[in-house]
């Protein structure tokens, strides 16, 4: 018990440090691509903004999202870290709790808000139509792999493909 409060203790204070964070789940290589100006990464995007919401912390948005979250986040940080402290050195490979929609809608809920036609917008989330589409964010916005701001870090390949999940009648290219 005194080593799950003590990791639990530990993790906590540490997650305030992104280096804490990098130094099991990724590679020096996705940091320095997160801190270089400009941005080429979503995650690196988040990084450099400033503001309200935008504390540039890994834990911003890989936090859990409500208490359950929250316990689930801290507690797997816990083990990790104690599996460390007791010699098991090894990078997780994956994410093993998932990104939830909710860690992007705390504060971009209001740029999800489809209220027009297709006669309105082309837009998807200006579309009323797909405010009832329960895809996960990260699965078109990607977040550590290279992409572009004016593009919203979209990949063309994925968003097609998951835009052709619904609508078959979409052409290639």
């Amino acid at each position: 018990m005194a080593l799950v409060v003590c990791s639990v203790a530990y993790v906590k204070h540490q997650d305030q440090d992104n280096r804490f964070c990098i130094a099991c789940h990724l590679h020096q290589d996705i940091y320095r691509r997160t801190t270089a100006v400009p941005p080429g990464t979503l995650a690196a995007a988040h990084y450099h903004a400033r503001g309200g919401g935008h504390p540039e912390r890994c834990f911003t948005c890989h936090s859990g999202e409500g208490v359950v979250g929250w316990s689930e986040v801290t507690l797997l940080s816990a083990w990790d870290a104690a599996r460390w402290v007791a010699g098991d050195r090894h990078e997780p490979s994956s994410m093993r709790l998932r990104l939830e929609n909710a860690a992007c809608l705390k504060c971009h809920a209001r740029d999800v808000r489809g209220t027009k036609s297709t006669e309105e917008t082309s837009k998807y989330h200006e579309l009323a139509d797909h405010r009832s589409v329960r895809t996960p964010c990260v699965a078109c916005h990607v977040t550590h792999a290279q992409g572009t701001r004016a593009k919203l870090f979209l990949d063309d390949a994925i968003v097609r493909a998951r835009c052709q999940g619904c609508h078959r009648n979409l052409e290639e290219g």
